[in-house]
């Protein structure tokens, strides 16, 4: 299926897009994260922290996806204290 991707941040800098296309086998986001991450290698060390949303929504990534949907992917957030 083709959904489209966001991306903000780090991930803007390292594929340097500001959004893509993807054509996905996997029915989940954590699907569209491993293809990313196989695509831009900077990313994989990230993938289980990334924060994401589907069609501006923020959600997990076993959360379904569907042919058309946007996933958004932002970097993790970190604070100071």
């Amino acid at each position: 299926m083709k959904i489209k991707i966001r991306l903000f941040g780090r991930y803007r800098g390292i594929t340097r897009k500001k959004e893509l296309e993807l054509v996905i086998n996997g029915d989940t986001i954590w699907h569209v994260v491993n293809v990313l991450a196989k695509q831009h290698p900077a990313i994989e060390k990230d993938k289980k922290f990334i924060m994401v949303s589907k069609n501006n929504i923020y959600t997990t990534f076993d959360e379904k996806i569907e042919e058309g949907d946007t996933v958004t992917i932002s970097p993790p957030v970190v604070s100071g204290g």
